[in-house]
């Protein structure tokens, strides 16, 4: 067996023989998540009862995380499903001591969780910010990649952040649902209905559910591990199941980019509403 031969490539970061522009790939996808990851922190907090933060939302007395005032009650996703702390329902065991936090940091932990370990976005934030790699044939300044080690094992947790992520869908679904439920307590009447907000929550669920159920780890769930397609009807389910799975995989990408951006725009379009800036019209039924 020969010696492996290296190819010969300029050394210094960024430094390269290459005459297209191969930073705008890692650069646009730098600013894209960095957007994100930079708005649902601050609407994370913007909730939450300590420090400056106590000057925004419930705190100060306009709570931004769900348009109530046409009757109806449309959720943000950020913030679904809703946890009050020191509040009836799930936000009652709560104890008192954290009682400052935000709703959304009871749960954000998950979908996090599970976009951060992500095959495809691992790829994106590897080369977006740690430049690991930076480009084919892009020399780059950190030492050859060793894997997912030491602090980036956390990693294998992917295939259990995907489970919480599939819980996520009918819980998100029921939000839906919700948006739809018109009720007037002084008036006692009640109607269904869906205004421009019920939409953007239904589009939410359908991108979330192509980027979760197209994931690698699903996939691998329903199909993987298997040889036996036809023997039975739960065989013949699975090959449904995974062939499904693989046709949302195909395009892994596009579901966790645009279902990534529209959560976000999903909880601005709420939040914009609760601000006044514009309002959530009814488009039909309604009271």
């Amino acid at each position: 067996m020969g010696e492996a031969v290296k190819l010969p490539m300029r050394r210094g970061f960024g430094v390269t023989d290459r005459i297209d522009a191969w930073w705008k790939g890692p650069t646009a996808m730098a600013i894209y998540l960095g957007v994100m990851i930079a708005y649902s922190t601050w609407r994370g907090f913007m909730e939450a009862d300590f420090w400056i933060f106590s000057e925004f939302g419930r705190s100060a007395g306009v709570q931004t995380m769900a348009i109530e005032n046409q009757h109806s009650h449309v959720l943000s996703p950020l913030f679904s499903p809703l946890i009050l702390p020191g509040g009836e329902g799930l936000g009652g065991p709560i104890p008192e001591f954290l009682w400052w936090m935000s709703p959304a940091m009871f749960i954000l932990i998950f979908p996090a969780g599970f976009r951060g370990t992500c095959y495809y976005y691992r790829k994106a934030y590897y080369r977006a910010f740690m430049a690991q790699p930076t480009a084919c044939a892009v020399s780059k300044p950190w030492n050859e990649y060793k894997g997912e080690t030491k602090l980036l094992v956390v990693q294998n947790l992917h295939r259990y952040f995907m489970y919480a992520a599939l819980a996520y869908l009918p819980i998100l679904s029921y939000d839906v649902l919700l948006s739809t439920q018109f009720h007037d307590s002084a008036n006692g009447t009640d109607a269904i209905g869906f205004s421009v907000g019920t939409l953007v929550l239904a589009l939410n669920v359908i991108l979330l559910s192509g980027y979760a159920l197209g994931c690698h780890a699903f996939r691998h769930l329903v199909g993987g591990g298997t040889s036996d397609w036809t023997s039975s009807g739960i065989a013949r389910l699975k090959y449904k199941l995974w062939s499904f799975s693989t046709y949302l995989n195909v395009h892994h990408k596009d579901w966790a980019l645009f279902s990534l951006f529209w959560v976000m725009f999903a909880d601005f379009y709420i939040y914009a509403c609760t601000m006044g800036w514009w309002t959530d019209a009814v488009l039909w039924g309604g009271l």
